[in-house]
């Protein structure tokens, strides 16, 4: 009795032992076929290879109103308020401000000024009427002077005395004379009297031209914006970085702009290493970082024949790449936004590719690693971040190892 339970007991141990033995070869043969998946990769095989290179860049728009530092009698300028970079406006909202202490205060020298000459030509020409009117009378009063001298110099010389008959006619030449003289005076002090009106007429609108043209300036140091739209903030040219409040900047100079989200296009950058590798009409996709999941197409539309130097090091150049969209996503894309540019070469059919990470680059030529266990040299053609093309030294179906020591 005992023993038939022993018996019993044996065989149900042994029979889970074997349960247990055949679920590890099951789990065995799972892992040793994932295994196999995932090393078939690497071998030398023939497919379609395109050759693609990777820029940074960022959106920018081709159109727009800038709204530029005024042309005033000071070159440099102060931003006194600056709206915030991105920010919606209407037209006629606000957008920069321009420090106008100095301004106002030469306004404030003009209009005095304005109205001293004011005082001034009202002041001539109360002078001006009054030494009229006095040289006036005396042109009447010499002429009537005359009138008498002619009465008495009529009288004929039979009634006279020679030397009263003398006198009379001397008395009338000198009465002609006297008039003659105060005509003269008349006409020259009145010549004199206006030109000095004149001068000071002119004195005075000069000093309201002035008035008008500070009055413009003032105007012109807070620029509102010429229709809806989105504010972006100028660079500043020497720190790279936006322009803020405090900032000195020059006529002509743009503060900011209000960019028309129609005409957004891509502005990347190629290094000069790369110098050829792409031209215009090639096929790009473009990624914007904040969302990497949705890629837009475009092509490229000028490569800048001169490089120009990084910021970031003087040793560094680049030269710009222009990319037109096909489609712009106003609802999501502004400008200045940063982009990955995936620039599309030209497909090669039926090319031999190798994975990158059976190359051994480090020797003196290129090498690919065989899953044998050696190494042969190979002759390479473009690549791409992960394949190769290869041209010779290896055939299709090869299997290869990484160098790691995976093999294929």
């Amino acid at each position: 009795m005992v023993r038939a339970r022993t018996s019993s007991s044996v065989c149900l141990l042994l029979l889970a032992c074997l349960a247990c033995l055949a679920s590890l070869a099951g789990c065995s043969g799972e892992g040793a076929r994932a295994q196999s998946s995932r090393e078939a990769g690497l071998t030398a095989h023939r497919g379609t290879f395109r050759q693609r290179l990777i820029l940074s860049g960022e959106l920018a728009a081709e159109r727009g109103e800038a709204m530029n530092v005024p042309r005033t009698n000071s070159f440099q300028l102060t931003i006194r308020w600056l709206a915030p970079d991105g920010v919606p406006v209407k037209a006629g909202d606000p957008v920069v401000a321009f420090d106008n202490s100095q301004f106002s205060s030469d306004l404030e020298e003009k209009r005095l000024s304005a109205a001293q000459a004011g005082s001034d030509l009202a002041t001539a020409r109360a002078g001006v009427k009054t030494s009229a009117s006095e040289r006036r009378f005396n042109v009447e009063k010499a002429r009537s002077a005359l009138e008498k001298a002619k009465v008495d110099a009529a009288i004929p010389k039979d009634l006279l005395s020679l030397r009263d008959y003398q006198e009379r006619q001397l008395a009338l030449k000198r009465a002609e004379t006297d008039l003659a003289k105060a005509e003269e005076v008349l006409r020259s002090e009145s010549k004199v009297s206006d030109t000095d009106v004149q001068v000071k007429r002119i004195s005075l609108d000069k000093s309201r031209r002035e008035i008008h043209t500070a009055e413009e300036a003032i105007d012109a140091l807070s620029i509102k914006a010429p229709r809806d739209g989105m504010v972006i903030v100028g660079s500043h040219p020497f720190e790279g970085r936006k322009l803020q409040v405090g900032d000195s900047v020059w006529t002509g100079m743009a503060v900011a702009t209000l960019p028309e989200l129609s005409s957004l296009m891509v502005q990347a950058n190629l290094s000069d290493v790369d110098d050829g590798r792409i031209k215009p009409g090639m096929q790009v996709v473009c990624t914007l970082d904040a969302y990497p999941d949705t890629t837009y197409r475009g092509r490229v539309v000028d490569v800048s024949p001169v490089a120009r130097e990084s910021r970031r090091s003087p040793l560094l150049h680049y030269f710009p790449v222009r990319i037109a969209l096909e489609k712009v996503d106003t609802q999501r894309m502004r400008p200045g936004m940063s982009v990955r540019v995936e620039v599309l070469g030209e497909e090669t059919k039926d090319a031999l590719l190798v994975p990158r990470a059976a190359l051994d680059l480090s020797a003196g030529g290129p090498r690919v690693l065989l899953a044998s266990g050696g190494a042969a040299p190979v002759r390479l053609g473009p690549c791409s971040v992960d394949t190769c093309v290869v041209e010779s030294g290896v055939s299709a179906g090869t299997r290869l190892r990484s160098r790691d020591g995976r093999a294929g």
